[in-house]
């Protein structure tokens, strides 16, 4: 996963209020819930000693960040010296509401979440009509693009062009107009696959996920084969023909995003394994500090679990560099302690690193990791 959309939450000289909130809008007291928990949070925030301007920033933007106005979703919010530097929806709830205010801001739990899922394109169609939607990695209330094709059907064909019942179409018996409905059926798939192109584009969509007619998901194949769109196609139940058509798709996409999303972490974690064994990764906090330090990391590997999670080193002046100790650090003024986590990650986004998830078994994992750039 791209790190970059973090870049935002560094701009800052002063220390930074983290803030990951259960924000869920489930039941009719929601509101008063959320009240509730962001009260606890920031007394906890002022009693670390955050200042009220930025306090109020955040209060502000929890107010205001219902990006998803029902169902279950939490909010990540990060401030600074009375300033906003972020607010960003989760896709599922925190375990339990979080705050911190450290010297770097605390993106582990946004990082997880997001990597958790991708930018998608989803088709609804049959061999006439088709519904396409395009949704980012970020969690949202619906798609940021909605597009519809009406094609072509039988009954838009000059009567007089038609074989009708009790004629004979050609030499074999077979009706004429079967050749002119596959053509125009076809014709139908390019127009949806027109949509389907500009859809990926808007969001940079990883997958396409389709379901309907089994015949025009085959056509729309064709006009999106490898040298028109690399993006792999997945087919999934559901598509047109009523409401719950529609919604069984929407379901099973989300089922089917989930699949992608540990197939892409299975992967990238099979390729550290790979690497471990011919010194092109290393395993373990300690051995990954110093690549990071040096800007080698290619990937950066983290579990969610922070029970027993260090704290590290870091420097205000160089922020890049991170130990576990404060010599080495460059200046010994400019130095400061975060938890590991925090300052690791901030090494991996100014560097342009990548970041995965590192589950064991497809449990949380405290274990930490990364593949190099070049080898050690």
């Amino acid at each position: 996963m791209d790190l970059g959309f973090l870049r935002p939450l560094y701009e800052s000289d002063g220390p930074v209020a983290s803030v990951h909130l259960d924000t869920s809008r489930d039941t009719t007291d929601a509101d008063k819930k959320i009240e509730l928990r962001w009260r606890h949070l920031r007394e906890e925030l002022a009693a670390l000693g955050t200042d009220e301007a930025t306090l109020d920033v955040i209060e502000e933007a929890i107010g205001e960040g219902n990006s998803r106005a029902y169902g279950d979703h939490g909010q990540a919010v990060y401030a600074s010296q009375g300033r906003l530097l972020g607010e960003y929806t989760l896709a599922v709830p925190p375990a339990q509401d979080r705050a911190s205010y450290l010297p770097v801001p605390d993106t582990l739990p946004l990082a997880i979440d997001r990597g958790r899922r991708l930018p998608y394109v989803l088709v609804a169609l049959d061999r006439v009509k088709a519904k396409v939607y395009a949704y980012p990695a970020h969690p949202t209330t619906g798609p940021v693009l909605e597009s519809e094709n009406v094609g072509e059907n039988m009954q838009n064909i000059d009567g007089a062009s038609r074989i009708f019942p009790g004629q004979r179409g050609d030499a074999g018996g077979r009706r004429a107009d079967t050749g002119t409905a596959q053509d125009m059926w076809r014709e139908n798939a390019a127009g949806v696959a027109d949509l389907v192109r500009k859809a990926v584009a808007e969001v940079d969509a990883q997958a396409i996920i389709v379901g309907g007619d089994d015949e025009a998901i085959a056509y729309l194949r064709d006009n999106l084969g490898p040298r028109q769109l690399t993006v792999p196609i997945k087919v999934v139940s559901g598509g047109r023909g009523g409401t719950d058509a529609e919604e069984r798709l929407h379901q099973t996409a989300e089922e089917c995003l989930r699949e992608l999303v540990r197939d892409e972490q299975a992967q990238v974690i099979d390729d550290y394994h790979r690497k471990l064994a011919h010194d092109q990764a290393v395993r373990g906090t300690t051995p990954t500090l110093p690549m990071l330090s040096e800007g080698r990391v290619d990937t950066l590997l983290m579990g969610a679990d922070r029970e027993d999670e260090p704290r590290l080193w870091g420097s205000f002046s160089s922020p890049v560099l991170v130990g576990t100790s404060p010599q080495g650090l460059d200046d010994p003024k400019a130095v400061f302690q975060a938890p590991a986590s925090a300052l690791m990650l901030r090494s991996a986004v100014l560097a342009d690193a990548r970041f995965t998830e590192l589950s064991d078994h497809g449990e949380p994992s405290g274990e930490a990791g990364a593949t190099l750039r070049f080898p050690k």
